[in-house]
């Protein structure tokens, strides 16, 4: 009896030692790695691209942001798993490379595809330079400026806002009610600077302030890069900008030139956090002389 005890337990410390280290494994060859956020909302990082929410629900499941067009198999696999069936719907947070070069994988699949009309007008008429997007990888139904769209899917509210132009004209804001999650995007990030790719610094004010008019102590974010983080990590964001604009602005008063303005360093308190200005001030100064 005891050595059946014993060969039980061997084989229990197996299955926990596989248990413990082949799926994280798998993960570290994948690149992609999946995190559950609140309720039925799930967080897909990592592969070196846009971080993606994965709404699972009872056999169908909602997607934001595509990836790279080489992971769409892997996260439709992951859907599968959590939700029994396929993405029936497809949200695009922008229109980058990031963001949306996985449309067409899905879109063929049958899913839905959600986007901003700029998403859809950029992807028709070739994305840097590029070719037109194929039909599949377009959105088919669009939001327009200042709109709004909700998709009742289960038992879950999921509310598509377009925010004023900040990281680019078309982003929206995603906020699952239920689940009390909201997927920025690229509209916040817990460890960058603000990238206006089209947009404006006051874009990103307007959005962030708007996402902390609809969360709560209790709310989870989720950007486009970075970890999952709450509503405290906004503000510090929020903060961070209105205080580097106001010192910007300020030294464009003075006269100071672009040299000047980086040789005064209006960032050095926050770059052990959102790491290297270099894009952000250029971008930020130049915006701000031009007004």
């Amino acid at each position: 009896m005891k050595k059946i005890e014993g060969i039980a337990k061997g084989r229990l410390l197996a299955v926990l030692f596989f248990a413990l280290f082949a799926a994280p494994l798998a993960i570290a060859q994948s690149g992609l790695e999946l995190e559950q956020v609140s309720g039925k909302v799930w967080m897909v990082s990592g592969g070196g691209y846009a971080n993606v929410s994965l709404l699972a629900g009872e056999g169908k499941a909602l997607l934001v942001d595509s990836k790279r067009a080489a992971h769409g198999e892997e996260i439709r696999a992951m859907a599968r798993e959590l939700s029994g069936g396929d993405v029936a719907y497809l949200i695009n947070g922008h229109v980058h490379p990031d963001h949306t070069e996985g449309n067409e994988g899905f879109g063929q699949a049958g899913a839905i595809i959600i986007a901003h009309e700029e998403v859809r007008r950029v992807l028709m008429a070739g994305q840097r330079g590029g070719p037109p997007a194929p039909e599949a990888a377009l959105p088919v139904l669009t939001i327009p400026d200042n709109g709004e769209l909700v998709l009742y899917f289960d038992e879950e509210a999921v509310r598509v806002r377009h925010m004023p132009a900040a990281h680019s004209p078309g982003n929206v804001m995603v906020i699952y009610e239920q689940a009390n999650v909201i997927h920025m995007g690229d509209l916040y990030s817990p460890e960058r600077y603000p990238v206006m790719a089209g947009g404006s610094i006051d874009g990103f004010i307007a959005a962030n302030e708007a996402a902390l008019s609809e969360a709560d102590a209790n709310t989870r974010f989720i950007a486009g890069n970075g970890v999952v983080t709450g509503p405290e990590d906004v503000r510090a964001y929020l903060a961070m900008v209105n205080t580097v604009k106001n010192r910007v602005a300020g030294l464009i008063r003075q006269g100071k030139s672009l040299e000047e303005v980086l040789s005064a360093a209006p960032t050095s308190e926050f770059d052990g956090t959102w790491g290297d200005p270099g894009r952000f001030l250029p971008a930020l100064y130049n915006e701000l002389s031009d007004r």
